[in-house]
């Protein structure tokens, strides 16, 4: 053992002399010394290694990126090249006539399959008046158009700038011949001298881009943009690469190989030093070879360098986008009840994928899933490499018995890897908690139930056996069908295509009758579809939305699979949400998802108020408070969702919780001592007359009595700040009778004080701003109270001798305001958390006591619907979470940047939302504007 880890540190040692030592491109070497250290019995600190080193990788991934304009000709100073692989002469007077458009003087590089392809290539290209130099090379018939660019032309394509790559393209494979399909490709790249001058212009203006080739044909499905059988070539010449592949991801990749790149996003392809022989001998190949590989990771070669790729979007006019669409639409152009009913008219047999089919977790990834198992374990049974011990145990399981292993299986290799703990105690956590994840695909599975007649048989490559799925599976799930063929049981994958005749075989199924139903694109598409079955329905599982819909991929960690399970938890319902939105009305996601009330609560509100709740939960803890305060109105929602996560929370249990009636208008009013408060009361902006002022900050009853001692002053319009010092040098003569109307308010508002929280610790639980409630309070009660807020901006330093005050999202103390999406879009964030309630005024005396004023609602019955529906929405996010996790609810710890990405999605229009958002208002009569709709763009900070 010790010398296997000697090996592998050498590796790892070579490795980062071969990648400048980049995480990434060591993760696959170090996940060997990780296996072979596992095995020592030193797990724990190899887990925490990993953590380390998993924490710290930023997997790849595309961004959006806005293009510059491209250089003009005359000052590209790039040696350009073209590789043309001519397997079918025939074409060669297509690409003449293609060839002639290259606006710069380049270098021909032609690959032809005999002699007499040869002189007709050289005849006929050689007669380009802009040709600096034509080679025409004779190869073999392997590695098709991939094994000339990266080994016949590999030293002339090296010492070029930019080069192209195109080839004869029929694919006469398929059946007939793609020639669609290559006119689409040549056209986008070669179609006139304006269009390739301003390719080659963009790589002259953008240093990072680092390939430029066509969005994919529109006769290519969506799923055709993931591995499927290239998984296994494509994961080996990654890590010949330094680099590792996402299994599960939606990938951009030029399909038909054709591009322009620079050479330099090629380079780790040209020093793998190929030849030929490594590429296998032609048989018409339809997938699964090096050439194969090689096509589907230029694109995250490319990335994988710091480079940029630029998909060509269809269209006249060039131009790029940094991730392509990949035919996702197509996905969605109708609900999946009809295509699964239209699909089966033919069937006798219909078979059904289970995980992410029929039934869906809460996390994006298995990985994830896991690694919530182990967190379970450590809190449980104190395994701190219970994940670890996990896979080797599945691995040894597997050797043993030469197929998928069941459960009991992999726990029966754990007494030696896990000494201390019962495996049996850890076989049942492991169920409990798969039990307690799995929620219905309701979608999928009212489609599945509406096929009567006909036989429906679960299809599953699982550990699980049959007798234990339906332990675990919803039972709507369980009593779809009473035929269960499980991998672990039948040693049968639908990855092998043996599986699909086998089975046709023993059913005596017809592979034209038989239809299949599921989600992986491989096993559930592409074999069955191979092996002559129906036409599959792909149903597109909740994680690969997120790479799929281009509005959606803002959500994406970046650290992808390696992202912590609690970030992969709240991504992963949102993935969920919009999948069953996907499956009932998939034209509310195309072309961008439109979120009804619901929705938009449930994604945009969820996230945000779960973070804020349970790290408000921690800071109280922290800082010995007793009594959380959700300030009127937005607090309205806040405390329901308290109550929620607090049924599941034991830390939220033991704190007391109150929605406190309270306003600018109604503390500022009883805080008011003497003439130096009305500066206070008084700060920030207004537009309006002197009355409307004096209504909006201290209420009708000094307005009355303003109007009373000033008169028509009055009306004297007021801006603020500018006429701050004359606005308080006309309310002078009223001061006496504002003193008086604040004595008695105070009064009431230290009752309600006093029966509402006492004399314990308190704090302020609020959207934000400036802390000016929280001062007014503390200028109340006379003690120095506490802030939890979701944002502050710079004006909160005057909370400073009024308590302490902290935010969760923004601190414009410390960091520049323009920099926080909460107080770029605080307008909207107001209108979905607001009380349907209006503004709260203040306390009227009754003979029994007293009773609150509200300002009357500001809105419509339609608006307080809307709400209504929001609210029940983000309160659902939260129940489902609480479902999924119990009491680890409490440990959640989320990214905070990242839970505002929905909001963000949903202000700056990657997201829109219906007509129900313009029924939604915040009243701003504290700045003279009056009443706001939730739909204005751009809000205005307060």
């Amino acid at each position: 053992m010790t010398s296997s880890v000697t090996r592998a540190v050498r590796a790892a040692r070579q490795a980062v002399s071969r990648h400048g030592g980049g995480l990434v491109g060591l993760w696959s070497v170090l996940r060997r010394i990780f296996k072979v250290a596992s095995a020592m019995g030193v797990r724990g600190l190899v887990n925490r290694l990993k953590q380390a080193i998993a924490s710290r990788i930023q997997v790849a991934q595309p961004v959006e990126h806005l293009f510059p304009a491209p250089v003009p000709l005359a000052q590209l100073q790039q040696r350009v090249g073209l590789m043309a692989h001519v397997y079918y002469p025939d074409l060669i007077e297509e690409f003449a006539g293609l060839l002639a458009h290259i606006p710069v003087p380049f270098e021909l590089l032609v690959s032809v399959m005999d002699d007499s392809a040869k002189l007709q290539a050289e005849e006929r290209f050689a007669r380009f008046p802009r040709l600096s130099a034509l080679h025409v090379r004779v190869v073999p018939n392997r590695g098709r158009d991939i094994a000339p660019l990266l080994v016949t032309f590999r030293d002339e394509i090296t010492a070029l700038d930019i080069v192209g790559h195109i080839h004869t393209k029929k694919s006469l494979y398929t059946g007939s011949e793609q020639e669609q399909w290559r006119r689409y490709l040549l056209r986008s790249l070669l179609g006139s001298e304006t269009r390739v001058a301003w390719i080659l212009g963009m790589f002259a203006a953008e240093p990072r881009l680092g390939m430029v080739y066509p969005e994919t044909h529109e006769s290519l499905p969506p799923w055709a943009h993931t591995w499927l059988s290239n998984a296994e070539v494509c994961a080996a010449l990654a890590a010949r690469l330094g680099l590792e592949i996402d299994r599960t991801a939606y990938i951009d990749y030029p399909a038909g190989s054709m591009f322009w790149a620079r050479v330099d996003a090629l380079r780790p392809l040209f020093a793998l030093n190929l030849t030929t022989s490594d590429f296998p001998a032609e048989t018409g190949q339809m997938d699964g070879t090096l050439q194969h590989a090689v096509e589907r990771l230029l694109a995250t070669i490319t990335r994988h360098q710091g480079l940029l790729v630029g998909v060509l979007a269809p269209g006249d006019t060039p131009h790029l986008i940094s991730e392509g669409q990949r035919n996702w639409t197509e996905a969605f152009a109708t609900p999946v009840a009809p295509r699964i009913q239209l699909s089966a008219l033919d069937a006798d047999l219909v078979t059904t994928d289970v995980f992410d089919t029929l039934v869906t977790r809460p996390f994006l990834s298995p990985h994830a899933a896991r690694d919530y198992l182990s967190f379970r374990a450590l809190a449980r049974f104190g395994v701190d490499d219970f994940s670890a011990a996990r896979q080797l145990a599945e691995e040894r399981a597997r050797i043993s018995s030469g197929r998928d292993p069941t459960l009991d299986e992999i726990y029966a290799h754990f007494p030696a890897l896990a000494s201390t703990v019962d495996p049996q105690a850890l076989l049942e956590l492991e169920i409990t908690t798969e039990q307690r994840l799995l929620r219905p695909r309701k979608g999928v599975l009212a489609a599945m139930q509406a096929l009567r007649g006909k036989r429906v048989v679960a299809l599953s490559d699982m550990y699980l056996p049959a007798a234990v799925l339906r332990q675990v599976l919803p039972p709507a799930v369980v009593a779809l069908t009473s035929e269960w063929w499980v991998s672990c049981e039948t040693a049968m994958r639908k990855d092998d295509p043996a599986t699909w005749a086998a089975i046709s075989q023993r059913e005596g199924i017809p592979m034209k009758r038989w239809l299949h139903v599921g989600d992986n694109e491989h096993a559930d598409v592409q074999i069955p579809q191979l092996c002559g079955l129906l036409s599959p329905v792909h149903i597109v599982r909740p994680s690969a939305l997120l790479d799929m819909v281009p509005a959606l991929r803002p959500l994406r960690h970046p650290a992808g699979l390696n992202a912590p399970w609690p970030e992969q938890l709240w991504r992963g319902l949102l993935a969920n949400h919009f999948a069953a939105v996907g499956d009932w009305t998939p034209s509310h996601l195309s072309p961008r998802p439109t979120l009804d009330a619901y929705s938009a609560g449930y994604t945009v509100l969820g996230p945000v108020v779960l973070d804020y709740l349970v790290w408000l939960a921690n800071l109280a803890k922290e800082r010995e408070i007793g009594t959380v305060l959700f300030l009127s109105r937005e607090g309205f929602l806040l405390q329901q969702a308290w109550d929620v996560l607090a049924g599941s929370a034991p830390a939220l249990r033991s704190l007391r919780s109150s929605y406190l009636l309270v306003s600018r208008r109604a503390a500022g009013m009883a805080s008011l001592r003497e003439a130096n408060d009305l500066e206070r009361l008084l700060h920030g902006t207004y537009t309006g007359p002197l009355e409307n002022l004096v209504a909006s900050r201290l209420g009708e009853e000094a307005a009355v009595a303003v109007r009373e001692q000033v008169g028509t002053l009055a009306d004297r319009d007021i801006y603020l700040p500018e006429m701050l010092d004359q606005a308080i040098a006309t309310l002078a003569p009223a001061l006496p009778s504002l003193l008086n109307i604040s004595a008695r308010e105070c009064d009431a508002y230290l009752d309600y004080w006093r029966e509402t929280v006492g004399d314990d610790a308190a704090l302020v639980a609020d959207i934000g701003y400036a802390g000016t409630i929280q001062t007014y309070l503390s200028s109340i009660i006379d003690r120095p109270v506490g802030g939890a807020y979701f944002a502050l901006r710079a004006t909160a330093r005057k909370v400073e001798g009024h308590g302490w005050a902290v935010a969760r999202y923004h601190d414009g103390r410390t960091v520049p305001e323009e920099a926080s999406p909460i107080l770029a879009h605080d307008l909207l964030l107001e209108a979905l958390l607001a009380a349907p309630s209006g503004q709260f005024c203040g306390f009227r005396g009754t003979g029994s006591g007293r009773e609150p004023m509200f300002a009357p609602p500001e809105l419509s019955a339609t608006g307080q619907a809307s709400l209504a529906q929001v609210h029940q929405g983000a309160l659902s996010f939260i129940a489902d979470a609480c479902a999924a996790l119990g009491e680890d609810v409490q440990h959640l710890s989320l990214d905070p940047e990242g839970v505002l990405l929905p909001l963000q999605c949903l202000a700056n229009g990657h997201w829109s939302a219906g007509p129900w958002l313009q029924t939604l208002a915040t009243e701003d009569s504290f700045t003279g504007r009056g009443r706001v709709a939730a739909g204005v763009a751009g809000s205005v900070n307060r």
